[in-house]
């Protein structure tokens, strides 16, 4: 994952809690399976308590063994969405 934009995500997620990707174009093109992680990841980190920062990786590896996906996948697409 691109650490320059891992650092903005943690930024956005201690400055407030972060609802989930906008449902735009990118979260539209992923698989009903990707869809399904990403807002796990979304959910999951809703319900952390504080200090969410140091629990975001943990996260993110939950998900993706629940889902069967690698965690690049779920990184990338966070990337995407922090980018844009």
């Amino acid at each position: 994952m691109n650490s320059l934009s891992f650092q903005k995500f943690k930024k956005q997620l201690s400055e407030r809690r972060y609802s989930g990707p906008e449902k735009g174009k990118e979260y539209n093109n992923l698989s009903p399976k990707m869809k399904a992680a990403v807002d796990d990841v979304y959910r999951m980190i809703d319900k952390t308590s504080d200090p969410l920062i140091g629990k975001v990786e943990g996260i993110i590896s939950q998900v993706a063994k629940k889902h069967s996906i690698d965690v690049s996948s779920i990184e990338r697409y966070i990337d995407t969405e922090i980018i844009k």
